[in-house]
């Protein structure tokens, strides 16, 4: 590979280097958890505590599903509740059957967990009984919305699952210090260009100071002999504009020549 096909790369990775990639924290805003109720991303703190009903009783209570079957479901987010039997006692989460009055755990307060989907977060509580159950609460930002919960109830592509969306100004991120409790969040990533034009420039450093160095005392060169490769950075003009339209065309050929 000849100095001008190098020099035709570097301008490449320089080009690509200066446009705009998303950080770590710009693709994935993670949201970490603080309670049982509250998580922090870089956006602010969702804090569900406002929602909570601390009277012992759940705050969405009994709750049709969507399909319109006797099963009834309760939920209160941050304090466990009491209902109905001995089933759901000190609960997050409640499945009542009004056929039979049989009632079924769903979760508490303790199995609460904020789960970071690739476009959505949600709140899940789990309770292992017979079988294990999970409850699976997604939530909706809307600022104009106290709340109101949707049940879609079993998920029968995952029985055992059970499906329900809050929408609230509540599940909204909010600036502010918000809870303390729970990990520190993550800092903000490098982006990939950053790290192209540090290597970039790094390396020229050292290319330079090293050539400069090496044709003083070495090749014991003066004047403008002492900077490495002089030839080439004297055609430095050419060679940008050739690695320019070489990055505009991608590589390709943009003519032929007769044969």
């Amino acid at each position: 590979m000849t100095p001008r096909h190098i020099y035709r790369v570097y301008i490449c990775l320089l080009v690509f280097s200066f446009a705009p990639t998303p950080s770590l924290t710009q693709v994935l805003d993670t949201c970490i958890q603080q309670t049982s109720c509250s998580c922090k991303n870089s956006k602010g703190t969702i804090d569900l505590t406002p929602l909570a009903n601390t009277a012992g009783s759940a705050k969405f209570l009994d709750q049709p599903d969507a399909s319109g079957s006797t099963f009834k479901y309760s939920w209160n987010p941050c304090k466990d509740f009491t209902e109905g039997t001995s089933a759901c006692t000190q609960v997050a989460a409640c499945q009542s059957d009004s056929s039979t009055g049989t009632d079924y755990n769903l979760g508490d307060q303790a199995s609460a967990e904020f789960v970071n989907e690739a476009t959505s977060l949600s709140l899940h509580y789990s309770s292992t009984t017979d079988i294990t159950r999970t409850t699976i609460v997604t939530l909706t930002c809307d600022e104009t919305q106290e709340a109101s919960l949707a049940i879609t109830g079993e998920d029968p592509s995952n029985p055992g699952n059970y499906l329900m969306t809050l929408t609230s100004k509540y599940a909204c991120p909010k600036a502010g210090p918000g809870p303390t409790k729970g990990p520190p969040e993550p800092e903000g990533g490098i982006s990939i260009g950053s790290i192209l034009v540090i290597v970039f420039f790094g390396t020229f450093v050292v290319y330079l100071a090293g050539g400069v160095v090496l044709q003083t005392f070495v090749r014991r060169a003066s004047g403008r002999d002492m900077v490495p490769n002089y030839g080439l950075w004297a055609t430095m003009f050419g060679l940008i504009k050739d690695g320019v339209t070489f990055t505009i065309s991608c590589g390709r050929r943009t003519g032929y020549g007769k044969v």
